[in-house]
């Protein structure tokens, strides 16, 4: 499946281009390590009712992320998150191959490629770089300090996208994520990634038979 020339593309990173959550990875193995692992089980059960409410989460992840990072600088952060998503591009078993060479293609075609994710911008950044995608361009969530400015979550994806000039309709949008519906919805071709049925029967529903799915795996 590759755009014609001169398109707009856009990416999802996680569970397209990556195996996993990059900035819960980060969460779980640097945020809340070692003697903070207590307060990030607290904070699960008392946070899991707002998880449980998609319109809740993002306050939800605004609260974890400022916990977690508190007592560590702007530059502290910035360079455990570079080091970070280098880190996790090299782990094995993780960069999902068939997305990084699906944007290898369009970017070969001449298309803009544009990787729009809630993963942090510094982090995302660094992971992108390292596997060889330095060319693609980037829109991210962005804290300051330990606070979460931009969640680029949902409908905010949308927002963020405008805000850069890049309005739909986009050629292709790529996405494992019924939270990106608004993203798909911009697309002439949207491309669902790993999905199950479920997920499936509600985008076909919503999307009719501009809705093509893959199936791509780690390693």
């Amino acid at each position: 499946m590759r755009a014609p020339s001169g398109d707009t593309v856009v990416f999802d990173l996680d569970g397209v281009l990556l195996r996993g959550d990059a900035f819960g990875l980060f969460m779980r193995r640097v945020g809340f390590a070692g003697a903070r692992l207590p307060l990030a089980v607290v904070l699960l059960l008392l946070l899991a009712p707002a998880v449980a409410v998609p319109a809740s989460r993002p306050w939800a992840a605004r609260w974890m992320s400022r916990i977690g990072l508190v007592g560590r600088s702007a530059s502290q952060l910035r360079t455990a998150l570079e080091r970070f998503g280098a880190d996790l591009g090299a782990e094995p078993g993780r960069i999902i191959g068939p997305g990084v060479d699906m944007i290898r293609a369009h970017v070969a075609a001449g298309d803009r490629v544009i990787v729009v994710t809630a993963c942090e911008h510094t982090l995302a950044r660094a992971l992108l770089d390292g596997i060889g995608l330095a060319e693609v361009e980037l829109v991210a969530s962005h804290i300051h300090g330990p606070r979460l400015i931009v969640h680029n979550h949902g409908a905010t994806k949308m927002t963020q996208l405008a805000a850069r000039g890049v309005t739909p309709p986009w050629r292709v949008a790529y996405s494992d994520s019924l939270s990106d519906l608004p993203l798909l919805g911009g697309a002439e071709r949207a491309v669902l990634v790993n999905a199950n049925a479920r997920q499936v029967a509600r985008a076909r529903r919503l999307l009719g038979d501009r809705l093509r799915t893959v199936t791509w795996t780690a390693g």
